[in-house]
């Protein structure tokens, strides 16, 4: 045999090897009921990104903050708790609180809730929902007042 006979056969095997791994990998995110979750309407979330700054700088001039919290599961369900509060951190009141929740594993179903307010706390019980990382997608309005913000809670 000649030399140098095994670079031609070497070469040959890593690209088969890369293909193989590629195909592997392209049936891995098919199989994924989540693989190709994308943002409802994003065509027209980005068109409205100006809005969506202009709404986002309005936000922080109100000076609110929020916090998001999930209780342990209990028989009714899970208690999700929000905290909105002002620029001297005193809790709002009578605001009209709504949070849209997107679980990591399950982007393509997100959960649309209103939370009612109890001593300036905002809750609500949610049945049937996972443990894990959430993104909390938080819209509250009082008045003339709209305030919005992202969280991301674990629940246990």
């Amino acid at each position: 045999m000649k030399r140098g006979w095994q670079w031609p056969v070497l070469i040959t095997a890593a690209l088969l090897f890369t293909v193989g791994v590629n195909v592997v990998m392209l049936l891995a995110a098919g199989a994924d009921p989540n693989g190709t979750a994308v943002e409802p309407d994003y065509y027209r979330k980005a068109v409205e990104w100006d809005r969506t700054m202009a709404r986002q700088a309005a936000s922080a001039a109100l000076g609110w903050q929020a916090a998001a919290t999930f209780e342990a599961p209990s028989a009714v369900g899970r208690d999700l708790e929000v905290t909105l509060r002002d620029r001297d951190g005193e809790p709002i009141r009578d605001a009209d609180l709504r949070v849209t929740l997107i679980h990591n594993l399950e982007a393509s179903h997100p959960l649309a809730v209103g939370l009612a307010e109890r001593d300036g706390r905002y809750t609500a019980t949610l049945r049937a929902i996972r443990s894990g990382r959430w993104e909390l997608r938080v819209e509250a309005r009082r008045g003339t007042a709209r305030f919005s913000s992202t969280l991301h809670a674990e629940a246990p």
